[in-house]
This record gives C-alpha cells, sequence and structure tokens, in this order.
C-alpha cells in the first residue's frame, strides 16, 4: 500500500507544475501592457505604414540626387572585346590596330619591278585574306563640358524632390501623431464614458430598489415600478454600447502601435495641447513659412522650374570630351598594341518639327498646376486656421458651462429624488433630472476630448503639432 502511494508521488508533482506552468503562461499572456505616450508614439514612428512609405520617399529622392550629381561627373567606362573576320577591310584594320601590318598584305612578294603588269596582280593577303582575330582591352574617358544647363537642370530638380519628401516626412508625422493622439486620447474618453455609464447603472439600480420599498408600501403605482426597470435596462443597455465602444478604440490603439495581440492595454498618462500665443494674424503669417505642407508643395514647384529648364536646354548645343586608350592583341592574352584617342564632339539639334516645343510647353503646363496646388492648400489651410481658432475658443467655453451644468445637475437630481421619496415628484420628474445629470457627465466628457483635438487641429494646421506640443502627467495608478 505504501509502495503504491510512493509510486504516484511524481505523477501527482508532474501534474502540479504542468498546471503551474500552464496557469503562468496565461497570466503571462493576459499581461497588462502599460503604455506612455512616448511610447505609443514611437512605436506608432517605427512600424506604421505611412511613415515607411514617407521614409521610402526621402531615400528615392536622395538616391535621384546621388545620380543627378554624377552626371556631371567624367564616366570612366572599361570593355574587353574579341572579333574575328576574313573581311578584307576588317581583317587589314586589326593588324593596323595591332601593329602586325607587312608590305606582304599588299602582295609585295608578287610585284616584279621588271615587269609592268605586275602591277595589275590583285594580292589575295590583301582581298581573300584568312579569318583572323582582335582581342581589344579598352579604357574611355568621357568628359561633360556643357549640355546647355540640362544637367544641372536635373540636379536642381532632384534636390528640390527630396526637400520636397522631407517636408513631406514631417507632415507624415505630424498627421500620424494627430492619430495617436486621437486614440490614445480616445481611449481616455471612452474609460470617462464607461464611468458615467457606471454611475448611470448605479442611480438607476438605486431607484429601482427605491421605487419597490415604496410600491411595497403603497407610496407609489405600478407604473412607476415599472419605468424604474425599463430605465435600468436602457442604462444598462447604454454601458454596454459604450463598453463596445472602449474595445473599438483599444483596436485603434493597437492597430498604431503595432500590438497584434489582445493583451489588455492601460494608458498611464493623461494629455494636455499647448496653445500658441501669437494673434490669429500672425498665425497665418507664421503658417504660409512653417506647415510642411506647404514647404513640400513649394519645393515641387521649383522642381517644376527646373524641368522647364531641363526641356528649354534641348535648344543649346552640347560638347563633351572624349579620351581613350586600347590595346589590340591577335592572341587572347593581356596586352597588346596600344593607341590613344581624344575626341571633342559637338553636336546641335537645329530642327525637330516642333518637338522641343512641344516639351517646354509641357512642362509650363505642369508648372501652373504645381503652383495652382501650392495656391489651392494655401486657401484650404487658411479656413483650417481660422475655423480651428475659432472652434478652440468654443471649446473652451464649452468646457466651463459643461462643468458647471453638471454641479446644478447634481442638485436637481438630489432635490427631485427628496421630492420622490416624499411621494412629491414623480419617477418620470425623478429619471428626468437623472437623465440631465447624465447627459452633463457625458457632454463635459466630450467637451474635455474635444478641447484636446481642436487644439491638436490648430497646431496642425500650424505646422507645430510635434511631441514638444504634448504635455502629459502620468497617472496614479
Amino acid at each position: 500500500m505504501n509502495i503504491a502511494t510512493t509510486s504516484r508521488w511524481p505523477i501527482s508533482l508532474m501534474i502540479l507544475l504542468l498546471l503551474g506552468w500552464t496557469g503562468w503562461a496565461y497570466a503571462s499572456s493576459t499581461a497588462v501592457q502599460h503604455l506612455s505616450f512616448d511610447a505609443a508614439w514611437q512605436a506608432a514612428l517605427s512600424q506604421t505604414p505611412e511613415m515607411l512609405m514617407s521614409r521610402a520617399q526621402i531615400a528615392e529622392a536622395q538616391g535621384a540626387v546621388t545620380a543627378a550629381s554624377g552626371q556631371l561627373l567624367p564616366k570612366l567606362q572599361a570593355s574587353y572585346s574579341a572579333s574575328g573576320s576574313d573581311s578584307g577591310l576588317n581583317v587589314f584594320g586589326m593588324k593596323l590596330n595591332q601593329g602586325q601590318a607587312s608590305f606582304n598584305d599588299f602582295g609585295a612578294s608578287l610585284f616584279d619591278p621588271t615587269d609592268p603588269s605586275s602591277l595589275y596582280i590583285t594580292p589575295g593577303n590583301l582581298n581573300n585574306p584568312s579569318w583572323y582575330s582582335n582581342y581589344q582591352t579598352k579604357l574611355e574617358l568621357l568628359v561633360p563640358v556643357f549640355n546647355g544647363g540640362k544637367i544641372r537642370g536635373y540636379l536642381q530638380q532632384a534636390r528640390a524632390y527630396l526637400s520636397a519628401a522631407h517636408n513631406g516626412n514631417e507632415m507624415a508625422r505630424q498627421q500620424l501623431m494627430l492619430e495617436v493622439l486621437k486614440a490614445y486620447q480616445g481611449v481616455h474618453t471612452a474609460v470617462a464614458l464607461v464611468a458615467v455609464a457606471e454611475k448611470a447603472v448605479t442611480a438607476a439600480e438605486s431607484y429601482t430598489e427605491l421605487t419597490n420599498k415604496l410600491f411595497a408600501r403603497g407610496v407609489v403605482a405600478r407604473n412607476d415600478q415599472l419605468r424604474a426597470q425599463l430605465n435600468l435596462s436602457n442604462v444598462c443597455l447604454r454601458r454596454s454600447e459604450v463598453k463596445t465602444y472602449l474595445g473599438k478604440i483599444y483596436d485603434q490603439l493597437r492597430v498604431l502601435v503595432g500590438n497584434e495581440d489582445d493583451r489588455p492595454i492601460n494608458v498611464t498618462e493623461t494629455l494636455q495641447v499647448s496653445l500658441p500665443e501669437e494673434s490669429l494674424a500672425d498665425l497665418r503669417q507664421h503658417m504660409l513659412l512653417d506647415n510642411p505642407g506647404l514647404r513640400a508643395l513649394g519645393e515641387k514647384v521649383v522642381a517644376g522650374q527646373a524641368e522647364v529648364k531641363i526641356a528649354r536646354a534641348d535648344y543649346l548645343p552640347s560638347f563633351n570630351l572624349l579620351l581613350s586608350s586600347e590595346w589590340n592583341n591577335p592572341d587572347f592574352e593581356p596586352g597588346g598594341n596600344h593607341s590613344s584617342m581624344v575626341a571633342g564632339v559637338l553636336s546641335w539639334n537645329l530642327f525637330d518639327f516642333g518637338s522641343r516645343r512641344g516639351q517646354v510647353n509641357q512642362a509650363n503646363a505642369r508648372l501652373s498646376q504645381q503652383r495652382a496646388h501650392l495656391n489651392q492648400a494655401r486657401n484650404q489651410l487658411r479656413l483650417q486656421l481660422e475655423s480651428a481658432w475659432r472652434d478652440v475658443a468654443l471649446a473652451a467655453e464649452r468646457v466651463k458651462v459643461r462643468e458647471l451644468a453638471i454641479s446644478q445637475a447634481e442638485e436637481a437630481e438630489r432635490l427631485e429624488r427628496l421630492r420622490y421619496e416624499k411621494g412629491v415628484a414623480t419617477m418620470t420628474e425623478l429619471l428626468a433630472a437623472q437623465a440631465e445629470l447624465d447627459k452633463s457627465r457625458s457632454e463635459l466628457v466630450a467637451a474635455n476630448y474635444q478641447q484636446i483635438m481642436q487644439r491638436a487641429g490648430l497646431l496642425l494646421a500650424l505646422g507645430r503639432l510635434t511631441p514638444a506640443a504634448v504635455s502629459h502627467t502620468k497617472l496614479m495608478q
């Protein structure tokens, strides 16, 4: 009996260890992720498709600048070629390049100075040579001297696109900041709305309990009891709706920070967005200078001007220097007879049936489009700035009014509850007072959220929505 009991101990111990490990793994997988705003911001920067695309555009533009800069510099090209022919002209040219040509190639051995008719002999070595091979090693240096400004136009265009890409990246960062701020603060707002809904449920349960007691004492009618129960069901439904909304906001935050598991997220900081101190007139001027989106469009206008310059360069001549050295050898081995060449190449397209004029017209049309886009963006941003300026002032006033409304609604609900307990007020009046209180609480939560987002929208229009503009305070756990 003791032996059997002893033999079961290891099995029991293994089961306990397995259960303990499983519980630890489950607890680890469901551990709460505490997320600060800076951590959320950095995670979003590192993995969101918009930022990855923006960085790729910068790399592409940088490559274009490098390529255009290289066009201004000489190009050195090396080549090695092998050729064979039995054509008289080709074979004789190969021999000349190799330094192997001789009088015998002209039929000197067939010439008889005492016989005038030998002048008319066709030498077979020259006219019908046998198969001959040549192996050529060649170095060629091309030096661009003048091309009408086309290459420098390409460089100017590439640099403008690079600057536009950098400004576009800054604009993408600020737009991402707005999305992270919206999701992070949205969690706070949804949590606050859940708390408001919980208070409403608690109040509805209290009303139901009070109504049941008063109904038992014959103070209120059955319809009051039914109204209280219906009100409880409605506020429970609203609580479920708010919790569902909270879950959706959490999902948005998970997507932004790249959290693919279902671990609960705890936002650990409250946020505030600073306001600029300048007047609206000053902000309009700063917007034109500071907004990275406008700067990016301005650089595209510069790129369009460079494109016009490139198209007009085709009307001018181009001049390049060509220097080459080559080694020709009849055998497949390095070296051989060396020769060099220096050449200057001047080319000028004098007439092309309007092709160049069409290219210039196209470039000018695209430049006009870029300028129109810039002016359109300026007008839209000006309207956005002025609208955001007014919305910020309205949001601040709304918060003050909602805070006052809560204190008044709480007092009104307290008085209606006392009147209902004494049988003076009806259930309808009590529920109306509670509904007004719930509404005031929800509106205050929404007003605080709108105030932060309106300020963020104002800074985005100015091009100032950076991490320095968002202050955060750690929550008490």
